[in-house]
């Protein structure tokens, strides 16, 4: 069955600063820069082979960048770019934003710019994602193998433990980079700014991102629940959404949280009333998978160096 290809956003910004890694990863070397392009395999930049790799899969198209596009333009990169230089979910808003321009309506694909994925695990992943659809959220976890803590210049990276159903015993995951939205059904301004905080502090212990969070989006909750009384709707956007975040975070904190709990918080956050309402059989998945390769971001010098990638150009903090 041939399927319509979907439009991808590669999140091309920069770390201006380099990252702060936790006590697992403080014998590394966090990169700064423009990862997609200082970042060198057998020559090319990072970004032409993820665009090669993405375009093998057949599943995507157009692909854009969201980044500077004076930077995009100087290493002669073809794709088109989104002009964009602000923060991870300013990103994220000028991508979609310069989608719907041309598909106002159907998903949208979202990767980062400093992965180097495997055709074959990319393919896998979407065979769930056809096999399941229509979805408002999909972004699968990748499930951590055997032996991972003592092969992998990667095995630093925070990990949470989530049972695939009630009555299983929890798996170690790690947080998958390519995820697929309908923005339609989203909170969406509200998902932007989540993502924004999620990212800085993504290398943070969950107690400490949860606390982070809530002081960041209280007033902006607050304030549109005013905004609801005066449209006659339930002021309860605050309670429901801050609720469903203390419950997850709890649940990944202790590893009791199951997928299904997840997926149903998630919902509550991410997906507008009246959609939750109109469509009960859609939400949001998060399927547990193997494909190791869209869970390896390369944020260290070991990590770019493990991947054969030559980290040139990039400033490393000493």
């Amino acid at each position: 069955m041939q399927r319509p290809p979907i439009p991808l956003i590669i999140l091309g910004g920069t770390d201006h600063e380099a990252s702060q890694l936790p006590p697992s990863g403080r014998d590394k070397h966090p990169l700064v820069g423009y990862k997609g392009i200082d970042l060198r395999i057998e020559g090319r930049c990072l970004v032409e082979v993820l665009i090669e790799r993405m375009e093998q899969s057949g599943a995507f198209a157009p692909i854009i960048i969201a980044g500077p596009s004076e930077v995009y333009k100087k290493a002669g990169i073809k794709t088109m770019v989104v002009d964009t230089d602000g923060t991870f979910g300013d990103n994220i808003h000028a991508g979609i934003t310069s989608l719907r321009a041309h598909y106002p309506h159907g998903p949208i694909a979202i990767t980062t710019i400093d992965i180097l994925p495997k055709v074959e695990e990319v393919n896998s992943l979407l065979e769930d994602y056809y096999a399941n659809e229509p979805h408002d959220v999909w972004f699968p976890s990748i499930l951590v193998p055997e032996g991972y803590e003592e092969q992998s210049a990667f095995a630093w990276k925070p990990k949470y433990r989530i049972a695939p159903s009630a009555g299983e015993d929890p798996r170690w995951i790690l947080p998958g980079h390519l995820m697929i939205i309908d923005p339609d059904s989203l909170r969406l301004d509200f998902m932007v700014r989540l993502f924004q905080i999620a990212y800085r502090t993504r290398n943070k212990p969950i107690e400490y991102r949860k606390g982070y969070m809530i002081r960041q989006l209280i007033w902006g909750l607050l304030a549109a629940d005013v905004r609801n009384i005066f449209r006659l709707r339930l002021p309860n956007l605050t309670w429901s959404v801050i609720s469903a975040g203390v419950a997850s975070a709890k649940g990944l904190k202790t590893g009791t949280a199951t997928r299904q709990q997840l997926e149903g918080w998630a919902r509550v956050i991410f997906i507008k009333t009246r959609h939750r309402k109109k469509y009960p059989d859609r939400g949001i998945s998060l399927p547990q998978m193997h494909a190791l390769s869209l869970a390896e971001d390369i944020d260290t010098e070991e990590e770019a160096r493990a991947r054969g990638a030559v980290p040139k150009l990039v400033r490393v903090k000493k």
